[in-house]
């Protein structure tokens, strides 16, 4: 269970039978946020790429704020050097 009103990374913590504990993963690949990070990429790049990278759009389409989508951008390294 979650202490607070927000899930923290240690939250998605899974117990295994001998009592430790092990990240989150994605078919016992990846951890979670690597995977989340790069699905959230990708979606972000596919719609900028179809508004011929307007971000103004692009936020439209994603269906976030303008402004939330220049921090996702600024958190996954995204720049106009991405423009295929």
């Amino acid at each position: 269970m979650c202490a607070g009103e927000l899930i923290q990374p240690e939250d998605l913590q899974l117990k295994l039978f001998g009592g430790e504990q092990q990240s989150a993963t994605v078919g016992g690949k990846y951890p979670l946020t690597d995977y989340l990070d790069r699905v959230e990429r990708e979606a972000i790049l596919e719609a900028l790429h179809q508004t011929h990278f307007n971000r103004t759009a692009a936020a439209k389409i994603l269906g976030v704020t303008f402004r939330a989508l220049r921090y996702r951008m600024d958190r996954l390294s995204i720049t106009d050097q991405d423009k295929r």
